[in-house]
């Protein structure tokens, strides 16, 4: 069963691990040289740390056993940041376990119940399981491929 936590600053180097392995597989091949380099620097051990710190961003940790196999951000209670599932135990629903308590999360901070996600192509179709849809095309900013997309919760 997935346990989920409050990531810490001790976790920073495990997360940034698990996000650049992540990244270099099914990320890094859709940008340029140049991208996949931004992109990693903006999983570096200190970026994470630096993030982990800021008020506007939650880092919850997904674990089995007591290893990380799984990481979800939030900025500003309303944009996912990061959600990413370690390879050998993706399908498995942990994503959207993990996005699941974020969203509560953002939710009870006050959040309008509009999400926004910058996806990779290799994960819009699971942005799309969850209920994401584009908002625009595909984007090619300083060779980062993306498309924007953004959820709206029916209200209740």
């Amino acid at each position: 069963m997935l346990r989920i936590r409050q990531a810490t600053l001790s976790d920073t180097s495990a997360i940034s691990a698990l996000l650049q392995d992540l990244t270099r597989r099914f990320i890094a091949p859709d940008c340029s040289s140049e991208g996949a380099a931004l992109l990693l620097q903006s999983m570096s051990d200190s970026a994470i740390a630096g993030y982990i710190q800021q008020a506007n961003f939650d880092y919850l940790l997904g674990e089995l056993d007591g290893e990380l196999v799984a990481v979800v951000a939030t900025r500003d209670n309303s944009h996912l940041y990061h959600l990413f599932v370690a390879s050998h135990c993706q399908g498995r629903g942990y994503a959207t376990q993990l996005f699941a308590e974020a969203k509560k999360r953002c939710l009870l901070r006050a959040n309008t119940a509009i999400f926004t996600v910058n996806s990779s192509l290799y994960a819009q179709p699971l942005y799309q399981r969850l209920g994401f849809v584009a908002v625009g095309g595909q984007r090619n900013t300083q060779g980062i491929r993306d498309v924007p997309m953004q959820l709206v919760l029916k209200s209740q």
